[in-house]
């Protein structure tokens, strides 16, 4: 009996060891079949491989739910009934609304879909700014942003990615984009470009230790700065644009009191005579125009174009080019046009001037610097272009037509 016992109980522990070997092979074999797709949607869309993999290897049970078998959907990402148009899924026989998951035809669509689910929802446009090795920041910023109710979902997605190795993914892909700079602010494993994750071996091995809880014993390949890091070390410029040519119809009123004006809390870059940021005046309006050869402003990360893209007031925006109109540049930066022609205050059917600033998002509603002294043309759009605020905050600041004002009147743009 006692022999019978015995066997019994190595029977269940050879089973249960046999199950978790199984599901880890499973994890390994769903890595090696998604991880090209996985790199190619970050080389597109800026999104880590790491954090796409583990997010499918969490969603999909390794592509064995209902949801990745039967509809292809790795990430678990619902209908959203009021912009999914295609194919649909349910859990239950009832059809529940609770329950409808998108259906797509292959898991490359799937993969895409995630891509597009992250890159053009403005509640994940905070990720964008995080280097693009730096799944830490992706993961704790997917959960602060409400991708999943889990409240231990940032440590699960990072727990996934550090015993997988999917790092090295990232780091193959940055390398390729030419963007190895933040690598050495991960923290994280870093042996020398492994481009395969490590399988189990049939029979166990001696392993060798590792100098760290979480780190390989090989060493971290040296790496430089990204654009996201070189612009978080550089003073954030104040410019100051030149006078615009068309005067303002009131003349300037000597008596009336003129608030201090407090010094702006950013550093002026400097640039060459003639590049300063400057005012034309085109059918009577004042635009905001920039030299594109010598911008004093920091560059910044935006996922849809290749053109540079500068960030004024926390507010990202490109240089118009000749030829650019406002549907052709909502086109290319996967926005309608009645937003972008919004972000820029633009409620006519006038098109933008070569060298124009163009903002990409909605601008912020503060200013570190308070007033502004107004210039013979001045008016409150050209302000708040200049400053990278919105238009409606710098009327209701200022009490009054822009046309009561006088030259070397103070207009608030921050003040309290």
């Amino acid at each position: 009996m006692k022999k019978i016992l015995t066997l019994a109980a190595f029977l269940l522990v050879g089973v249960a060891a046999f199950s978790q070997y199984t599901m880890e092979d499973r994890i390994y074999d769903y890595i090696d079949a998604y991880k090209d797709m996985a790199m190619r949607e970050m080389e597109l869309y800026k999104v880590p491989a790491s954090i796409t993999l583990a997010q499918a290897i969490y969603a999909s049970k390794a592509g064995t739910n209902r949801q990745a078998t039967e509809a292809n959907n790795h990430f678990g990402i619902m209908c959203h009934t009021n912009e999914w148009q295609g194919d649909t899924f349910y859990e239950t026989d009832n059809h529940s609304s609770d329950y409808c998951f998108r259906k797509y035809a292959t898991a490359a669509d799937s993969y895409r879909d995630h891509s597009l689910f992250l890159s053009q929802r403005s509640r994940y446009v905070k990720l964008f700014y995080y280097p693009i090795t730096d799944y830490r920041s992706w993961a704790y910023g997917l959960k602060e942003a409400g991708y999943s109710g889990n409240p231990r979902y940032a440590d699960t997605l990072i727990s996934i990615i550090e015993k997988y190795y999917l790092m090295h993914y990232d780091r193959k892909v940055a390398q390729k984009l030419g963007d190895t700079i933040a690598l050495k602010k991960v923290n994280a494993p870093s042996p020398e470009m492994i481009t395969e994750a490590p399988k189990p071996a049939p029979a166990p091995a001696p392993k060798q230790e590792s100098k760290s809880k979480n780190e390989p014993v090989t060493q971290p390949t040296p790496a430089t700065a990204t654009i996201s890091e070189k612009a978080k070390e550089e003073p954030k410029p104040a410019a100051q644009p030149a006078k615009p040519a068309t005067p303002v119809t009131t003349t300037p009123k000597q008596d009336k009191p003129e608030p201090a004006a407090a010094p702006a809390s950013q550093p002026v870059t400097t640039v060459p005579d003639g590049n300063v940021p400057k005012a034309a005046v085109v059918d009577g309006k004042n635009i905001f125009i920039l030299n594109p050869y010598s911008v004093p402003f920091k560059q910044a990360y935006y996922p849809y174009t290749s053109r540079p893209v500068y960030e004024n007031n926390k507010t990202r925006f490109i240089i118009a080019k000749r030829g650019d109109t406002y549907a052709k540049l909502a086109s290319s930066m996967q926005m309608s046009e009645k937003n972008l022609r919004a972000y820029n205050d633009v409620y006519d059917d006038s098109e933008p001037i070569e060298d124009e600033v163009i903002y990409l998002e909605m601008k912020s509603t503060k200013s570190s610097v308070e007033y502004h002294t107004l210039a013979a043309g001045d008016t409150y759009r050209y302000i708040a272009q200049k400053y990278g605020i919105q238009l409606k905050i710098i009327i209701k600041r200022n009490s009054g037509a822009i046309s009561s004002y006088g030259v070397g009147d103070k207009i608030c743009i921050g003040c309290k």
